[in-house]
């Protein structure tokens, strides 16, 4: 189970990293500004926990895109550690499938905590919009199922490899007990 966890974080860290390389590349190709919503996110944050960010106005905003890149991390890595679990508690997608999934968790993941502090209102978004949240997150959700599809296989091959092996030293020493009472 650990396991399926461990390799669950990894592949969430990969999706991670295809969501951002998208997110980049729909900025380079359309020419519009970062979102701003993840620095929101923290300002709201820090409010309700009633806390202030330390600095003067621009390492506030400095350390605010630190924190909302870095909530985005966290919530990559903890929808792919939900993914390693599900996988370890027998849920055996296809990495279509899973990859969906992942797609829906890390839009909820991320979405809904900007819902419920008022930053955003996913009702009021327009195509553009979507468009921009939904393919990144669909990156995300694909890159996180075939990475962990990935080292499934490999972990599968290894375990088959191990088996065999076993088996092979099994026989072989059935193979000189049997020879040594011949003897």
């Amino acid at each position: 189970m650990l396991s399926s966890i461990a390799r669950g974080a990894a592949a969430g860290a990969a999706g991670t990293t295809a969501l951002h390389a998208a997110t980049y590349l729909d900025m380079t190709l359309r020419g519009r500004p970062s979102s701003s919503t993840p620095q929101q996110t923290v300002d709201k944050l820090s409010e309700a926990a009633g806390t202030k960010i330390p600095g003067d106005a621009e390492q506030q905003e400095s350390r605010k895109s630190g924190l909302g890149a870095l909530l985005g991390m966290v919530t990559g890595t903890t929808v792919g550690v939900g993914y390693g679990l599900l996988h370890g508690l027998g849920w055996r997608p296809p990495v279509l499938v899973g990859g969906v999934v992942a797609t829906v968790a890390a839009m909820v993941g991320s979405n809904a905590p900007m819902a419920a502090l008022g930053v955003s209102d996913p009702r009021t978004w327009s195509t553009s919009d979507w468009l921009s949240d939904v393919l990144p997150h669909l990156a995300y959700g694909l890159a996180t199922a075939a990475t962990f599809a990935l080292t499934e296989d490999d972990r599968r091959a290894r375990r088959l490899r191990k088996r065999m092996r076993k088996a092979v030293r099994a026989n072989t020493s059935t193979k000189n007990n049997v020879l040594s009472l011949t003897s």
